[in-house]
């Protein structure tokens, strides 16, 4: 498994989101040198390591592995629904499903 480009996929989503190495590895329960050392590949984490990192950033897993695991290739709107519907309250989750549900049905 190519940890490199986890790690590269790491640092260019803690990029994106404007967040610093101090502070996803505070969030993610690691020390700032073991996440320096993930991003550039030189150091492995454990499963709990990268599943703490992508909870911290707020993204799946399989975004983080998809170029290295071809059956999670990643799905950007895909992603998105998910990460709105994961951040709703079961109410707007369960509005979400019937607007789904409702916009499949016209369109088959």
């Amino acid at each position: 498994m190519n940890y490199s480009t986890i790690g590269t996929n790491i640092k260019s989503e803690r990029n994106k989101q404007n967040i610093t190495q101090e502070q996803l590895a505070e969030k993610a329960g690691i020390t700032t040198n073991f996440l320096a050392c993930i991003e550039v590949g030189i150091k492995r984490g454990s499963f709990e390591t990268y599943v703490n990192i992508a909870n911290a950033l707020h993204v799946t897993l399989d975004s983080l592995t998809a170029e290295i695991i071809p059956a999670c290739k990643e799905n950007p709107l895909k992603n998105r629904l998910n990460y709105c519907f994961d951040n709703a309250s079961e109410e707007t989750q369960k509005l979400i499903v019937k607007i789904a549900e409702d916009i499949t049905d016209i369109y088959r």
